[in-house]
């Protein structure tokens, strides 16, 4: 059998099944619309015979209030509008389900039948039409029956459910052919999914029988790559559509584990050069005093506070250093509590009052703002802005400290008239290590790390920073938080 013959026979195949269910389907939505019409055909039936009843209820307990009707009662058959009223002593017919009858608006005592006219030349249809509802009402020692003819009211009836019948049956045929062809619509994918599966098979033949030379290419180019070549990018020629989305999509992630790489080549090579600058302090100290300083106090002196400062310097960068460490492995993990964020920026300008004289720090206080985050990260935050806006101002400048809140939002402002920031340097401020000017940390003392660690924490609460700085006129540092602080 050719492949055209098997193509054909596939899709042959495929259409009969999606016939039979788009078939069996059908039926199935028609078999339950049909019993739904049933269903309503029979209850408004039920309620147009049981209000015909009703009021001819009605209507007889009106008449017997007449007494004209009354005074002409006897055992002989009389006629008052459509209705015949006779005594009797027993009833006729089949008589309704009790259940029925106390519905009806007539006393207790009374009770009703329903009865086929006489006459065997009569069919079927035509006796159902010509029933007669009777009641029997209590009078003296017997009964007065009351009957009618249904004919008119059956009639009626009847024409209502031709009508009814005829209307269903319309939209029955609408319906079926409406549904037939959204159900062929819905079960379209199934023939566009077996065409898909083929066609994929096709493509993997194709696929398997591309020229070998193509893959060993890129493996080969793969092979070679190492930590030093990770910019070395594999390359296609082929039109093989598959093979270059997937030599793309290697090199795009060469690009991001090179971005990577380097970026761990510079940390490890800022930090080894922040670390070997004070430690080569140390040392050069330690050996001054061995060789001279024992006896020459001011030489002691100056050799002890350089140590203790180069070591404190050192045991900061430590400790921020670890810091990142934790926070790269995620094992650090936030401590969240309520608390006043207003009392808090308070006690950190309060702090930096204490410790330096020479700046004139501003902050208003405001009304107590709560916020869910971790008060000590927070804190921590704010001082590293703090002891930055001190280090890069001016002495006798203001340092000013802001706080509003938006909504669900909090705005905590750092700002300074100190040196400020080149254009070129504010993306890059909060990256480890980063410098815009060499002589900056020399001056000050910084590690480098503490930008990193304030945008490490307030990112981990979910916050972001916003920058605004100009060269000789200072910088503005804005962190936006939410009150219930979502953390990543």
């Amino acid at each position: 059998m050719s492949k055209k013959s098997k193509k054909n026979n596939g899709l042959k195949s495929v259409n009969q099944t999606r016939s039979s269910i788009v078939i069996k389907l059908n039926l199935s939505m028609m078999g339950l619309l049909i019993s739904a019409m049933i269903t309503i055909n029979i209850i408004i039936s039920l309620i147009f015979f049981g209000y015909a009843l009703y009021q001819n209820d009605s209507t007889i307990e009106k008449l017997i209030e007449q007494t004209e009707v009354t005074q002409s009662l006897s055992t002989v058959r009389s006629t008052y509008l459509d209705y015949s009223f006779v005594l009797a002593n027993e009833s006729e017919g089949w008589r309704l389900p009790e259940f029925i009858q106390r519905w009806l608006p007539l006393s207790d005592q009374s009770y009703r039948s329903l009865r086929y006219l006489d006459g065997t030349d009569l069919s079927l249809v035509e006796r159902i039409l010509n029933i007669e509802y009777q009641v029997y009402v209590p009078y003296e020692n017997g009964y007065i029956q009351v009957s009618r003819d249904l004919f008119k009211t059956l009639q009626t009836l009847s024409g209502l459910m031709l009508f009814l019948f005829g209307f269903e049956l319309l939209l029955i045929v609408s319906r079926f052919s409406q549904n037939h062809i959204r159900i062929a619509e819905a079960l379209k994918p199934l023939t566009q999914l077996t065409e898909s599966a083929k066609s994929l098979q096709k493509d993997m033949s194709n696929l398997g029988s591309s020229k070998k030379t193509d893959i060993e290419s890129m493996a080969g180019a793969i092979s070679k790559i190492d930590a030093k070549k990770l910019d070395q990018k594999t390359f296609i020629k082929n039109d093989q559509e598959e093979l270059r989305e997937l030599a793309d999509a290697i090199n795009d992630l060469l690009v991001r584990i090179n971005e990577s790489y380097q970026a761990q080549v510079r940390f490890v090579s800022d930090a080894s050069h922040e670390l070997r600058t004070p430690i080569a302090v140390i040392q050069g100290y330690a050996n001054m005093l061995d060789r001279w300083g024992k006896d020459d106090e001011k030489t002691l002196n100056e050799s002890i506070t350089a140590i203790k400062s180069e070591s404190d310097h050192m045991k900061t960068l430590i400790e921020h250093l670890l810091f990142l460490a934790r926070g790269d492995s995620d094992t650090i993990r936030l401590q969240l509590e309520n608390f006043n964020i207003s009392e808090l920026m308070a006690e950190v300008v309060k702090e930096a009052r204490l410790i330096d004289d020479g700046h004139f720090y501003e902050f208003s206080q405001s009304d107590p703002i709560w916020i869910i985050a971790d008060k000590q990260l927070i804190k921590q935050v704010l001082r590293i802005l703090v002891d930055n806006a001190m280090k890069y101002s001016p002495q006798n400048e203001k340092i000013a400290l802001k706080l509003s809140k938006e909504g669900n939002q909090v705005n905590i402002v750092v700002q300074d008239n100190g040196i400020g920031i080149k254009p070129q340097d504010v993306p890059h401020i909060f990256e480890r290590f980063y410098r815009s000017d060499e002589s900056r940390d020399k001056k000050t003392g910084g590690s480098g790390l503490g930008l990193s660690i304030a945008k490490w924490i307030i990112e981990k609460h979910g916050g972001h920073f916003e920058v605004l700085s100009r060269v000789g006129i200072g910088t503005r540092i804005t962190i936006t938080l939410k009150t219930d602080a979502t953390t990543k």
